[in-house]
């Protein structure tokens, strides 16, 4: 069996801690290497981790009894994972309900990214994701940088700072709440994102600008299986689908570090299928003891109440209650990100003898929609930023002296 990240001790740990007050974990002989803590209302045991897992594997001891009387939910059981079930004549029974679907690509049946990219994407797809790179280090100086298996804590803490930022930055521009920002859960992945990254069972993915990150990814290592957890980019970077270049790249790690299976991961958004090659399904595993009563209700309920989630989940309920929940009772709320409509256009020269200022530095928050234009404007006419002087002309109207000329950055009426 492959070792699991989430069977770790790192992970139990830092999960019992900081969702389950410190209480030591729950171990039984039968089913290894799970560890469980029991249900406050219904008589179970969970999984630890519980809803924050990314693929459990276990295996049944079928000579250990001390399953009796009880009932055990397993999580996230992906279908690309062999699990040998009970025997037919154990009176531990199995319920498996199917929760989602998930991609997957099969690293492994390919001999280079070239040759997968050829199966996946045509000719134009492939020539567009190589523009975004050049584009993107024409106008940048860009580095990829893949923290596997050692990372020191100030760069730690530098990136997990601009993960922060990021997500912040994204869902406020979006309009929606954001889970992964409710400090109880970002405390958690911050002390596990460190701690994992630095025993190589995680790693976080950074594309650097100008020495700024502006793509950011965690994801989970199972020996030779790699697993996307968390995922953001910079909405400034927009023009570039620094997503798709984040895959690219990280695909690319993959092929050269033994990497046999990448997963996205769950859930129906269109990259995902873009980028895959394959499918597969994830269940939640349902132990108990058939010859007790208590415990076949148990497991019954379960398995209903996880089908109607499902059904629930499937009919786009789910989305519209998460949504009406946060505008009644809040949650991580951010200051609002509203870009407004700026374009670039060249400019009399002569307008270089009105600068009065010194130049300005276009990072700056307030200056987020110039500085989305800029660089929008940068992808269909590259030219190095760090070549580029930006002063402040009139109003919110930005200058800026390039080598080929003066752009000027204006509000677009259209």
């Amino acid at each position: 069996m492959i070792k699991n990240p989430f069977s770790s001790n790192t992970f139990k740990s830092v999960w019992l801690k900081h969702f389950n007050e410190n209480k030591p974990g729950i171990v039984t002989n039968i089913i290894n290497p799970v560890a469980f803590y029991k249900h406050a209302v219904i008589p179970c045991f969970i999984n630890i981790g519980n809803k924050l897992t990314n693929g459990l594997t276990y295996k049944i001891d079928s000579k250990a009894t001390d399953y009796k009387g009880n009932v055990y939910l397993i999580r996230d059981i992906p279908s690309y994972q062999e699990i040998c079930e009970p025997e037919k004549s154990s009176r531990l029974k199995l319920k498996k309900v199917f929760q989602y679907e998930g991609y997957i690509t099969r690293v492994a049946n390919y001999e280079s990214l070239d040759a997968y990219l050829k199966t996946i994407y045509k000719s134009n797809t492939r020539s567009k994701l190589r523009r975004n790179v050049s584009r993107l280090e024409a106008n940048f100086t860009v580095n990829y940088s893949m923290y596997h298996g050692d990372i020191t804590k100030s760069d730690f803490d530098t990136v997990f700072d601009s993960f922060y930022n990021l997500f912040e930055k994204r869902y406020a521009n979006k309009g929606e709440p954001c889970g992964e920002l409710e400090p109880d859960l970002w405390a958690f992945y911050t002390e596990l994102a460190f701690k994992m990254i630095n025993e190589g069972t995680a790693s976080l993915f950074v594309i650097y600008c100008d020495a700024k990150p502006i793509g950011i990814t965690f994801s989970y290592h199972f020996d030779t299986i790699l697993v996307e957890a968390l995922t953001v980019f910079d909405i400034d970077f927009y023009r570039y689908n620094i997503g798709h270049t984040t895959i690219l790249k990280m695909l690319e790690w993959s092929f050269d570090n033994g990497i046999e299976i990448f997963d996205y991961t769950q859930g129906d958004f269109d990259y995902k299928k873009r980028w895959s090659d394959d499918r597969y399904q994830t269940y939640y595993h349902i132990l108990y003891d058939s010859k007790s009563f208590k415990s076949r209700l148990t497991a019954s309920f379960l398995e209903k109440y996880f089908n109607f989630k499902r059904e629930f989940r499937d009919r786009k309920y789910s989305t519209k209650v998460h949504n009406l929940k946060y505008q009644l009772f809040g949650g991580t709320k951010n200051e609002t990100v509203l870009l407004d409509a700026f374009k670039v256009e060249y400019a009399d020269e002569a307008l270089a003898l009105e600068i009065q200022s010194m130049p300005i530095n276009i990072e700056q928050d307030k200056y987020i929609s110039q500085r989305k234009a800029l660089y929008d404007y940068l992808y269909m006419n590259p030219e190095p930023v760090k070549n580029l002087e930006i002063y402040h002309y009139k109003n919110d109207t930005l200058l800026v002296k390039g080598a080929k000329g003066i752009l000027k950055i204006i509000r677009d009426e259209a």
